[in-house]
């Protein structure tokens, strides 16, 4: 459907509110013992690429008036206005991650393009590679497609020909001859479709009560402030091995290791957070089941997990973890919370616009409480057979959006045996990130029993 779904509009309309909420996919080549490839060869790659991807072919267009949710349309401009080439002229790996802090404060008008590819180039040096550097930086705007289709995306571009496929996201239909002829159906439809949107919310909000409640919110710390104009990154590629805590998933080795840090860094100096009574818990975005209907490109739900810092056994911390993320996980995928989730989808546009201004305008930028001190987002993106040019992939990496309340977040990403970890943090609320980046990177390796 070209129409956009109400879930995929509200990234769209909140575009010049607040900061840049695209999705910013990393992936690191290595030319070994060949030159780097030119910014001409890598934009021929995505010139015979690109076509195989439906999602990488559309922009948005507005209704007349927005009196109607935008619509996808193909996407005719030349691929090379959607690329920019970044030469860092052999400047550190330390200096990239400066450059991409500042890319994480663009964003995209999805009205021009829906995506764009910074290609990066003369870095002097870069973990885990042997020769020339090049990285592809892919950035996606979210009302087009979730992590996962962004992963799907990258995959498409780089993966060998014999086993690309397209990533699942809007396709467009031919242009209308007369765009005004729906807007006035939509105009038509308003009064009914605002009618039936308020009796399903009543509905399915009815079917909700009884149900398991959510966590609780936790006091706010440091890290829950406003989110100023700044970002930082810290990109630390490791082996696998390096990483998975005993049996644990790789994702909850990975809050294992946040929930320590976490703990003492927001402590008093003298004791932990848990020590003088308080949590850690983490926003974790979680993929719907494949066999749930949803009409929205984000096929993702957000649970709160408790890490459960008080636990000083990290085993018995695994354990605990994979058990809150099993019960969150079925809470968020439960048919009657999906189902408050769906009730606005007829709610007409211009309303949706006019309430998440008047949100926008009344939020609270420092909360005195919020649902979780930071948000970990962990994807596993697959073989590590992507290739660039004849260069070959050696780690990928993902940055979770900061928004007000939350100034630090993190990316787990998996490419092959390879796992990045991507801190990105607002300087204000994190003046020294070096320093929690090495806390972080000792804490996995202590925790893997590689210390």
């Amino acid at each position: 459907m070209d129409r956009l779904d109400i879930k995929d509009a509200i990234y769209h309309f909140a575009r010049d509110r607040g900061d840049s909420r695209d999705q910013f996919s990393l992936t690191a080549f290595d030319s070994v013992d060949r030159p780097a490839p030119s910014f001409d060869e890598v934009v021929a790659h995505v010139e015979a690429r690109a076509p195989l991807v439906p999602g990488l072919g559309l922009r948005l267009r507005e209704a007349p008036l927005n009196l109607d949710y935008p619509r996808w349309v193909p996407d005719t401009s030349p691929l090379a206005e959607r690329m920019s080439d970044h030469d860092l002229g052999g400047a550190s790996w330390a200096d990239f991650e400066t450059l991409m802090g500042d890319l994480l404060r663009t964003r995209l008008d999805l009205r021009e393009h829906s995506w764009h590819l910074h290609v990066v180039r003369g870095i002097g040096s870069a973990p885990l590679m042997q020769g020339a550097v090049t990285v592809a930086i892919l950035q996606v705007g979210h009302a087009l497609t979730d992590g996962l289709g962004v992963s799907r995306m990258v995959r498409a571009l780089f993966e060998p020909l014999s086993t690309s496929g397209a990533a699942p996201s809007p396709e467009a239909t031919p242009e209308r001859a007369n765009p005004v002829v729906g807007v006035l159906g939509a105009v038509v439809r308003a009064p009914v479709d605002l009618v039936r949107s308020r009796w399903e919310a009543r509905r399915a909000i009815r079917a909700y009560r009884g149900t398991p409640t959510g966590p609780p919110s936790v006091p706010a710390t440091s890290l829950n402030r406003a989110v100023g104009p700044y970002r930082v990154v810290r990109i630390v590629p490791m082996q696998m091995t390096e990483v998975r805590a005993g049996a644990a998933s790789v994702t909850v080795s990975a809050l294992c290791a946040v929930g320590s840090c976490l703990d003492r860094y927001l402590g008093d100096g003298h004791k932990t957070l848990s020590e003088t009574g308080g949590t850690v818990t983490a926003f974790v975005p979680m993929a719907l089941p494949r066999d749930v209907e949803w009409p929205a490109a984000n096929r993702a739900v957000v649970g709160t997990v408790d890490l459960h810092v008080g636990e000083p056994d990290v085993q018995k911390r695994a354990e605990l973890i994979t058990r809150s993320l099993a019960v969150e996980r079925a809470r968020v995928t439960a048919a009657p919370l999906l189902r408050v989730a769906r009730a606005d989808e007829r709610v007409p546009a211009p309303i949706v616009r006019f309430v998440q201004g008047r949100r926008f305008r009344k939020h609270d930028r420092s909360p005195s409480r919020v649902g979780a001190q930071t948000t970990v987002v962990s994807v596993d993106r697959g073989r590590a057979d992507l290739e660039l040019c004849g260069a070959v992939a050696r780690f990928s990496a993902g940055f979770p959006f900061l928004e007000d309340g939350r100034c630090l977040n993190h990316g787990i990403f998996g490419l092959g045996n390879v796992l990045t970890i991507a801190m990105l943090a607002c300087p204000d609320a994190v003046p020294d990130l070096d320093a929690y980046t090495q806390g972080l990177v000792d804490r996995l390796r202590r925790h893997s029993g590689h210390s």
